[in-house]
């Protein structure tokens, strides 16, 4: 029983903790987008998106990246040919993923790897966010949602709710404690 209730205050604890990181994470996300314009902030570097096109799709199966995808990047100071990066497309005023086809200086020519993906684009080092360290496949409007102000609210709903039911159960726990020493005296 003792360990029992060990174990309800670790997962307490490492519940308050995750729903405080979190909350602390959304709520930066949140400011960013609303407060700045920033529609792609980046914490420690690390920035994420859904993916919404099948420009990087080429059907090949290595390394596509399809529509529905949650890319991570990570911010360099400069990139190679054959890395796939997110950049800011200005005059379409959008975030993309495409590959690096060609370096010049601190200017990257970069195109998408599906087959009629025949445009390039000439992108500023600037302008570039960062390099996709990570796809989780089919994750991306998951994931985008608990970025949002309702995907927040479910978080927050999700910790409460799991808290109450671990008092309960402790609760229950305590209750036949206590009956089974009434019994045994």
């Amino acid at each position: 029983m003792k360990a029992l209730k060990i174990c309800a205050a670790a997962l307490r604890g490492v519940l308050v903790a995750l729903c405080v990181a979190l909350c602390a994470y959304n709520i930066y996300v949140l400011v960013q987008r609303y407060a700045f314009g920033n529609q792609m902030p980046t914490v420690f570097g690390f920035a994420g998106a859904e993916v919404v096109t099948g420009s990087m799709d080429d059907d090949s199966g290595d390394d596509d990246i399809e529509v529905g995808d949650f890319v991570i990047t990570r911010a360099q100071d400069e990139y190679a040919v054959g890395d796939v990066v997110t950049f800011y497309h200005a005059q379409d005023d959008i975030y993309i993923t495409h590959r690096v086809v060609a370096v010049n200086g601190t200017t990257y020519t970069i195109r998408g790897d599906y087959p009629a993906n025949s445009a390039s684009d000439i992108v500023p080092l600037e302008n570039i966010v960062g390099k996709v360290v990570l796809v989780i496949g089919g994750a991306g409007g998951v994931l985008e949602f608990f970025r949002s102000p309702a995907g927040l609210l479910v978080v927050i709903a999700a910790g409460v709710l799991i808290w109450l039911i671990s008092d309960i159960v402790s609760d229950l726990i305590d209750r036949r404690k206590e009956k089974d020493e009434e019994s045994e005296d």
